[in-house]
């Protein structure tokens, strides 16, 4: 079932994972009745300023896109004095199913494995040892001041368990990217990919064929580049 996330905007991790909005809210509401305001200072506290500032006006929208589609109720709260009413949100039983769908859904990667690196690691291998070399120093050097950041934010932040899973979280997912720097680097003076020679004109790659004839494989492959294996 697609449990139909909706993103941060602009909320991305270095990792290229988006934090799955919609269902943040599900699971606030699940503990209880809430209202835009109270949700904003929650999340904002769980995530930790790492992750700056909500857009509250995006939190209303998102809101608003969830009542629509049955996930949660509203009901308007009076409020004393002069401070204006204000909307209490309450999670319906879609919303439960949808947050209990999107829990027992596996995580997948956004890009596949093919990721921008990994693209651009193979793109310098047509240019030169040294360009694969050049590409792994930046990325090395990137990550690496993310640790730094990380080790801060640990430190700073150890007195909260959520705030400390995540760093960790992020601390194992950077240790394993500059291990796949190191990969890179190992095969820098190897070229990844096999370009195919040009292209035959159409005419000469169906000659001598029946009409309507399948070309086969071998045709259908011609022109896609193969990746070598290490």
């Amino acid at each position: 079932m697609n449990s139909g996330a909706e993103p941060f905007p602009g909320e991305h991790t270095g990792y290229g994972r988006v934090v799955a909005f919609q269902h943040v809210i599900l699971a606030l509401l699940e503990d209880g009745p809430s209202h835009g305001w109270q949700m904003k200072v929650q999340i904002e506290a769980a995530l930790g300023p790492e992750y700056g500032g909500l857009n509250r006006g995006y939190i209303y929208e998102v809101i608003h896109k969830m009542e629509r589609d049955g996930l949660i109720t509203s009901r308007v709260e009076p409020q004393v004095g002069m401070r204006p009413d204000r909307s209490v949100h309450e999670i319906t039983e879609a919303g439960r199913d949808q947050l209990t769908d999107w829990l027992g859904e596996p995580v997948r990667r956004s890009a596949g494995f093919r990721d921008e690196f990994v693209q651009k690691v193979l793109a310098a291998s047509l240019r030169s040892e040294a360009a694969v070399r050049q590409v792994c120093r930046v990325q090395r050097r990137a990550l690496l001041s993310e640790a730094k950041t990380l080790q801060t934010l640990r430190r700073e932040r150890d007195n909260d368990p959520g705030a400390a899973f995540t760093i960790e979280v992020a601390i194992l997912r950077t240790n394993a990217e500059l291990e796949c720097v190191e990969a890179a680097e190992a095969r820098a003076d190897q070229r990844l990919i096999d370009l195919p020679g040009p292209a035959e004109p159409a005419a000469e790659q169906t000659a001598g064929a029946p009409h309507g004839a399948n070309p086969g494989p071998a045709a259908a492959e011609r022109g896609q580049p193969r990746v070598r294996r290490a």
